[in-house]
This record gives C-alpha cells, sequence and structure tokens, in this order.
C-alpha cells in the first residue's frame, strides 16, 4: 500500500469511528433534551388544571374536562398515595394508521380533598421530525466536512509528494555506465531537498567508483593477457627445440596446461565482472532455437569424442530480447557443462519447449548439491579443464534477463531448466 493511501486510510478510519459514535450520540441527547422539556410542560399542564378546578363553584367540575379531548383523563380513586410518573406509549393514530409515540403523566392529586387519578399525554409527532430533520442535517455537515478534508488531503499530499516522486523516477531510470548526472527536481521542503543532495552524492559516487572498477578490469586483463601469451608462445618455442628429454617434455606440456587454464579463468573473471557490472547493454531480440542449433553443431566433435546419444527436440522458435552473446554463452555453458560431466556413450537430452530449454545429461549417479550448485568455483568432477564458473555465468546472465535457472535430478539424469517466459515474445516483429 502506498503511503499517500495509508495516511488517508487512517484519517478516514478515524472520521468513520466519529461518525458512527456522534450520530446516534446527538440524537440521543437532542431525544433527552426534548423529552425532559416536554415532562416539564406536562407537569404544568397538570399543575395548570388541578388550580383551575379547585376554584371552580360547580358541584360537578369534572364535565368540562370533556373540552381538553383525549389528552386529558381523570379516575376517582378509593385511596391517595402520593405518586408521579413519565413514562413513553406507542399507540397507533386513527388517521394515518402508523404507530405514534406519545409521552404520558400520571399523578395521583387531591381534589377538594379527595384522591384522584390524572393522566396527562402528548404527541412527540412534532418532536421526533425535528429530531430527524437535526440528525439528518448534522450527520450531512459531517459527511460533507469528512468527505472535504479527504479530498483537499488527497491533493495537497499529491503536490507535496511530487518531488519525490520525481526523485524515484530518475532512481528508477538511473544507469552507472550513463555519464550524464541525475536531474533531481528542486523543492522547498527540507526533507526532500536533503533526500536529493544524498541521492545525488550517492549517484555520482557510484558512477566514480564503476569507472574505476571498469578500468581496473580493463587494465589487469589487458596486462594479464599479454603475459599469459608470451608465456605460452615461448612454451611452445621451448618445446620445439632440440635435444629435450621426455621429462622435460612433460614438464613444459603442464606448464602449457596451466598457462591455458589461467588465460580462460582470466577471461571468465572478466566476464563475471561485465556481467555484475551490466555491462552488455546490447540487446536485441533472438531466435533461441538457432542458437541451440548453432552451439550444438559447434560442440559435435565432443558429443562424437564421447560417444554420447543425443536427443534434440526443438518444439517452436522461442525469441527472446537480450544480448546475443550472452545468448551464445548462455547455451554453451548448459551444453558444455552436460558433455564435459557425461559418461562415455551417456545421454545428452536438449528441449526447447514454449519458451522453455532443457538440458539433462547422465553422469554422477546422485544429485548435486542445489545450495553450492551454482556457487563460484564449485567443481563436481575431476577435469583439469573445468574451472568451476560455467554455471556461476549462467545464473548471472538468467538474473540479469529475468529468466529463472533450476536445477533437478530425475531417472538418473541431471535436468537444468531455464525458463524464458517472462521475456521472451512468439512474434518474429520487434
Amino acid at each position: 500500500m502506498k503511503l499517500l493511501n495509508r495516511s488517508i486510510q487512517s484519517y478516514l478510519l478515524y472520521a468513520a469511528g466519529i461518525f458512527i459514535i456522534s450520530v446516534p450520540l446527538f440524537y440521543f441527547v437532542i431525544q433527552q433534551i426534548i423529552s425532559n422539556d416536554v415532562d416539564k410542560a406536562l407537569r404544568l399542564q397538570k399543575t395548570d388544571i388541578v388550580k383551575r378546578i379547585e376554584r371552580l363553584a360547580d358541584r360537578d367540575p369534572f364535565a368540562i374536562l370533556d373540552a381538553f379531548g383525549p389528552d386529558i383523563i381523570f379516575n376517582r380513586l378509593q385511596s391517595y398515595r402520593s405518586y408521579d410518573s413519565v413514562y413513553t406509549i406507542q399507540k397507533t393514530d386513527p388517521v394515518a394508521l402508523h404507530p405514534v409515540s406519545y409521552r404520558i403523566l400520571e399523578s395521583n392529586v387531591l381534589i377538594r380533598g379527595l384522591p384522584y387519578k390524572i393522566v396527562v399525554q402528548n404527541s412527540l409527532v412534532n418532536s421526533e421530525d425535528l429530531i430527524r430533520s437535526i440528525v439528518l442535517i448534522i450527520a450531512l455537515l459531517l459527511v460533507l466536512i469528512i468527505a472535504g478534508l479527504l479530498l483537499i488531503n488527497r491533493r495537497l499530499s499529491k503536490k507535496l509528494w511530487r518531488p519525490f516522486n520525481n526523485t524515484l523516477t530518475q532512481l528508477q531510470q538511473f544507469r552507472v555506465d550513463n555519464p550524464e548526472p541525475v536531474r533531481l527536481q528542486k523543492t522547498d521542503i527540507d526533507e526532500f531537498t536533503d533526500l536529493n543532495n544524498a541521492i545525488g552524492m550517492l549517484s555520482e559516487n557510484n558512477r566514480r567508483l564503476y569507472v574505476l572498477q571498469k578500468e581496473f578490469t580493463e587494465n589487469a586483463s589487458h596486462e594479464m593477457q599479454t603475459p599469459l601469451a608470451v608465456l605460452q608462445s615461448k612454451l611452445e618455442l621451448l618445446m620445439q627445440t632440440n635435444p629435450i628429454t621426455g621429462e622435460q617434455a612433460a614438464l613444459i606440456g603442464e606448464l602449457s596446461d596451466a598457462a591455458q587454464r589461467m588465460s580462460r579463468l582470466n577471461k571468465t573473471l572478466l566476464l563475471l565482472t561485465r556481467l555484475d557490472n551490466n555491462q552488455f547493454t546490447e540487446r536485441e531480440k533472438i531466435s533461441i532455437k538457432e542458437i541451440v542449433e548453432k552451439i550444438i553443431h559447434q560442440y559435435s566433435d565432443a558429443i562424437k569424442a564421447r560417444h554420447l546419444q543425443v536427443t534434440v527436440t526443438l518444439i517452436e522458435t522461442a525469441y527472446c530480447v537480450m544480448n546475443r552473446t550472452l545468448a551464445e554463452i548462455l547455451v554453451s555453458n548448459l551444453l558444455g557443462n552436460a558433455i564435459r560431466h557425461n559418461i562415455p556413450s551417456g545421454k545428452l537430452s536438449v528441449t526447447l519447449e514454449q519458451q522453455v530449454l532443457t538440458v539433462k545429461n547422465s553422469g554422477r549417479a546422485e544429485s548435486l548439491d542445489q545450495k553450492k550448485i551454482f556457487t563460484r568455483f564449485q567443481k563436481n568432477s575431476t577435469d583439469n579443464n573445468s574451472i568451476g564458473l560455467g554455471l556461476e555465468i549462467a545464473q548471472k546472465i538468467c538474473s540479469l534477463n529475468n529468466f529463472t535457472l533450476r536445477y533437478y535430478f530425475q531417472d538418473s539424469l541431471h535436468c537444468f531448466v531455464v525458463n524464458m517466459k517472462e521475456s521472451s515474445s512468439h512474434s518474429p516483429g520487434f
């Protein structure tokens, strides 16, 4: 969830809680105020009626009560007991035919020394309508206030966070190999200004370190290749000199193999460094099927030398956007690994189906350690030509192109699966 939405959500939950609590509470308070006011009016009305009846000289003073209608009721009591009660009841309106609330006052009084029960009632229809109107108006005002606050907060927050969003966009587009500096939007907010300054310094330091590392890698690789090439050529000349003993020839051969191995290691480490620095920026739409066919043809002599049983199933042409050199290295490392670690007359299976490349080979009769198989300098054979970096390079190429590379052991075959669905496309257009 975005930070802006989270803050608005907190405001909204708080406002909703206040709304839920305040509206019923306000309704209850208004209802109590009006009920108390009606109760006072009923008591005053009762007192006034009693006083008027006391002043009548007629022997039958209660006959005039008929003029008050059904809202006032007198009943003669056998004995007097001080009693005063106020309550609310529901009656059906004979005209509207729906329940109507009445406030009732029951009281025992003495009139001319005789006990009577007087009942005075008052309809609350007008009061309830008033309460509903007041509560509805207050609720509407609360809704408008909450909606207005949320709208103002959202518009103001978007405006305040605009520099941050611009900074985030610049960071997403930042590349250490791009010499152009990061252009951050100026703002009068101190926190965002400090953030932009820190990001600007960090980006420049990263770019400077990248350039230094790139120069060091290139210079180290160049400086190492020259003495290695000289060493290799001198060893070849030394092998051609006469006289030379068999023991000397064997020593010179071992030195030559070590020099070639060191040269391959230097090139491989340079490749890893370039992968880590993401220096393979050239990308194009390539056919994985063509790459696989090309690499298999290049390994044809090695396959024949080991008498491998090869099964190639290229069901469809899978396209993906990536660096062509990296694609060839990825396929070459997987196939080379399957051939190098295979057994004589073993099995080799290559399948390409639905943007999934699967390479299977026979070899060791047990599964490899999946925690270490893609780790640098992990070797699972005694082959001196293996330097233990092929699978790590394949893993880095897959990560760089959003592929997934996984390993499993099934039916005595070591299986490597490259899933290219996230970055591939069936359409040949680019």
